[in-house]
């Protein structure tokens, strides 16, 4: 390996969006020829993965498309689930069940809101006796007096109930998804050892100002997300944890492709398309935090060992080699576009 080269063995995305139908047929190859394995979000819009007929279906769909990838298959829990569903989904193959608070974010409208989930406990002791782990967006969109909460403080104020369901599911496997503040990072490092987070490329490169403006309107739809990206003190806590070399602390690309109009509308869709760039990306932020070293672990070991999956036994090569991102994939807006990366998959 000469300096301007990083051989990793090939990486594992336990948080992946690919759609359906026409897109899912678009992006799926930007995540299959880098990732060989990843788990696929159900939250697909009006048509949520939420019982095993629609979850063989999907799985079927993605095979299809791309036979040799293989999808590590959720199930959404949205108002539908039942002891029982949960059930013949771990039989036809769901390991994750995923969970988006009603109305927080893309295909979250059949969710629960966060502090119903108190309710459905039996739902998440079940998953923990199967063998499930509980994927959770952790954010909340009001207060218990129906106040809308300001974006940038959804994730602080789900930190609670992040606490609550540690409490009343003890051994439940949980993954905080796409963890972007240093409040729920002290979280996850306070929490057991079933408990670990996924961390995004592109939450350790965007601030709030990337984003939002001191009202929080949108302001580039291109960068929304959600959680959306915080403050310098934020991106700083991620990039610590990312780099740090501290196992509950994974790569989840959390890579959501939308049509252009729906990331240019007066109403962004949340969701950036990072699969074609985050190694690369995750690459430059490594070399700058002087944690190289970890690279590996964090995207294609740990990951793996918390889903209780084998680490790949492939390599993927990354070279320093200058390239213009395009700006789009046949009309899907891409993270970066337009810009210079210094690192490369070759």
């Amino acid at each position: 390996m000469s300096q301007n080269e990083i051989t990793i063995r090939k990486p594992f995305d336990p948080h992946a969006h690919l759609r359906s139908g026409q897109m899912l047929r678009k992006v799926l190859s930007y995540t299959s020829c880098i990732f060989p394995r990843a788990v696929v979000m159900g939250n697909l819009e009006n048509d949520p993965v939420d019982n095993a007929k629609r979850l063989v279906a999907y799985r079927d769909e993605i095979l299809k498309a791309d036979p040799g990838f293989e999808p590590v298959m959720s199930v959404m829990l949205t108002r539908n689930t039942t002891v029982e569903s949960l059930d013949a989904c771990w039989k036809a193959g769901a390991k994750v069940l995923k969970f988006i608070p009603g109305g927080v974010s893309t295909g979250g409208a059949e969710g629960l809101d966060l502090p119903d989930l108190k309710f459905q406990t039996h739902l998440l002791k079940k998953a923990r006796n199967l063998g499930m782990i509980f994927s959770c967006h952790f954010e909340l969109a009001s207060d218990e007096n129906g106040a809308a909460i300001p974006k940038g403080r959804q994730e602080y104020w789900a930190i609670g109930y992040l606490k609550e369901i540690i409490r009343a599911v003890p051994g439940l496997k949980i993954v905080v998804e796409h963890v972007s503040s240093e409040e729920m990072i002290e979280a996850v490092l306070e929490a057991p050892l079933n408990v670990a987070a996924t961390l995004t490329a592109h939450h350790a490169i965007l601030t709030v100002d990337d984003v939002l403006d001191s009202r929080e309107n949108i302001i580039n739809g291109l960068n929304y997300c959600k959680p959306v990206a915080k403050d310098i003190r934020d991106r700083h806590a991620v990039r610590l944890a990312m780099t740090g070399g501290n196992p509950k602390f994974f790569f989840g690309s959390d890579s959501a492709p939308h049509p252009l109009d729906r990331k240019l509308g007066s109403e962004p869709a949340a969701g950036i398309f990072t699969a074609p760039v985050a190694l690369p990306l995750l690459c430059k932020i490594f070399i700058e935090e002087n944690g190289i070293g970890w690279l590996e672990n964090f995207v294609s070991v740990y990951g793996p060992q918390f889903y209780g999956l084998p680490v790949s036994e492939g390599t993927l090569t990354l070279g320093e080699e200058p390239w213009e991102v395009p700006f789009d994939l046949d009309g899907v807006p891409i993270f970066m576009g337009g810009k210079k990366l210094q690192w490369k998959v070759m």
